[in-house]
């Protein structure tokens, strides 16, 4: 009797699973996309600029995921889409903020997951093949070559590019720097003999041979000319100053070519106003022959400014022939190493940096020197503070509040700053990166692969700083922090990027000394 209750009491459960098997419905729909390809030559993908596609299935699209698929590399989720309305066909498209930091370096393809409230789920592919075109090639092109002074000289070389030449370029550098003085249409040709009727400028003492593929993609040669007078030939060991440190200034090095011995080398400071004689530089000789004399040179101790743009040099041989260079620039921001900055000090000790102005050879000053000079208040961008919890923070200084202001101690007496507003004090807001946005930013930070910090560049795909006053439990040692901060008024605002090298936090009650120690850039 027992087992016939049991039966019956299970039969119901039974009909229940079979009915639900019978009624499910199995996953089922189209992908419609085509096959992307991404060319590393031009940073994009094609045929189209952005993966897209249309999604068409049998059930209601709740939740749909996207992944990277590498060789080698597990999945990398890129977006999350929630479709509105639960619909069972969806166009979608991949933001161009979901690659930020992103290497699609062995890319095979976009898995996309739709996905339904019951976990029902469907899974399509979208083809994508990465594509890294070789630069194209220049050989048998002469080291050296005699110039005809009247009349035409050939250029002859092999040219090959696995893409196809778009065009090739030649240069002279009779001004001091390399100027265009002819091209050949490339034809998109896999291979080109190169046969150039040269006509020679006076001064001239090189000739740059440039080949560009389909991409834009380039490769140069340069010859240099021999047994004719030339101006002197300047190279800088950099094109581009690109740590501009106004506490551990660069050299500025390079290299003269002349025809005949140096008399005269100067430097000059670059400003959009004009050049400014810096000062007299005395090259060093580092071998010659008949015609040919190759000097080193270094210009230390540089003065770097805000309005500072570049360095230019100009040298005279012994025939009294004068060339200059095209300045070296000299990136818009400005790098501090190692900056540690105290919280807010208290009655017994007065932090010697608690708050960050970014002026090149002072970017921290004290509670004492923000007292002493009232027009610092403007200026400062960055305050440290540190609470009871006790947790370090940043502080946007116009929206301090005058209780928290009056514990920033100047040899025990409170700072007297005007009320904050953003009329008087400055507004900084931050986000403490995380995820491809950290990583796309450190990987720039670690090749110092950046020409500025401009929003729409460095911090491409990157979402704008909203906090005030984040704290030691959002970030740590090696974190990286994007500022942006407003000067009173409303001017044009400037973005400084924080890399966290240490934080000590103090326990109580001298919490209010602990200390932050960061790389700090800002832009000019």
């Amino acid at each position: 009797m027992k087992s016939i209750i049991r039966i019956l009491s299970v039969l119901p459960m039974l009909l229940l699973v079979m009915c639900k098997k019978k009624d499910a419905v199995l996953p089922e729909g189209t992908l419609t996309a085509k096959d992307y390809v991404y060319n590393n030559a031009i940073k994009k993908f094609q045929p189209e600029e952005t993966v897209s596609g249309n999604l068409s299935t049998n059930i209601q699209l709740k939740t749909i995921y996207y992944y990277l698929q590498r060789q080698g590399k597990t999945d990398t989720l890129l977006q999350v889409d929630f479709p509105a309305d639960a619909p069972t066909g969806y166009d979608f498209s991949l933001k161009a903020a979901s690659w930020s930091g992103v290497s699609l370096i062995g890319a095979k393809g976009i898995k996309v997951l739709a996905v339904q409230d019951n976990n029902t789920y469907l899974e399509k592919i979208v083809a994508i093949r990465y594509f890294d075109p070789a630069a194209p090639v220049i050989s048998e092109v002469p080291e050296t070559i005699t110039p005809q002074l009247t009349g035409l000289t050939a250029i002859t070389g092999k040219l090959s590019s696995p893409t196809g030449i778009s065009k090739v370029n030649i240069y002279d550098n009779a001004t001091g720097n390399f100027e265009l003085v002819g091209s050949v249409e490339g034809n998109n040709a896999k291979d080109l003999t190169l046969n150039y009727q040269y006509e020679y400028n006076d001064g001239a003492g090189q000739l740059k041979i440039e080949v560009v593929d389909i991409y834009q993609l380039k490769a140069e040669k340069v010859v240099q000319f021999v047994n004719i007078p030339f101006k002197p030939v300047i190279t800088f060991a950099s094109a581009v100053l690109k740590v501009a440190l106004p506490d551990s200034k660069p050299a500025v090095k390079g290299t003269i070519k002349s025809f005949t011995a140096l008399t005269t080398v100067n430097a000059y400071i670059v400003k959009a106003s004009g050049n400014t004689l810096y000062q007299a530089i005395t090259p060093v000789l580092e071998n010659s022959e008949p015609n040919e004399f190759n000097y080193s040179f270094e210009v230390n101790g540089f003065p770097f400014a805000d309005d500072v743009t570049g360095v230019r040099i100009e040298a005279s041989d012994a025939t009294g022939t004068t060339a200059g260079s095209n300045p070296t620039q000299i990136l818009p921001f400005w790098y501090w190493k190692n900056v540690t900055m105290m919280a807010q000090g208290n009655t017994t000790t007065t932090s010697p940096s608690c708050f960050f102005i970014g002026e090149p050879g002072r970017p921290t000053i004290s509670p004492c020197d923000a007292n002493a000079d009232p027009s610092l208040h403007a200026k400062i961008e960055i305050a440290i503070f540190c609470n009871s919890t006790p947790l370090l923070a940043f502080q946007n200084p116009s929206a301090i509040s005058s209780g928290t202001l009056t514990t920033f101690k100047c040899n025990g007496g409170n700072w007297d700053p005007p009320l904050p507003n953003a009329t008087t004090l400055t507004k900084t807001t931050y986000r403490v990166l995380s995820g491809a946005a950290e990583t796309a930013v450190r990987t720039k930070l670690d090749a110092m692969n950046f020409d500025d910090l401009a929003t729409a560049t460095f911090f491409a795909g990157v979402q704008a700083p909203t906090a005030s006053a984040p704290n030691s439990s959002t970030f740590a040692a090696n974190s990286l922090i994007y500022a942006n901060t407003t000067p009173p008024g409303g001017s044009t605002a400037k973005n400084i990027l924080l890399k966290v090298i240490n934080v000590n936090v103090v326990g109580l009650p001298n919490q209010s000394t602990s200390t932050i120690t960061m790389d700090i850039l800002r832009e000019k």
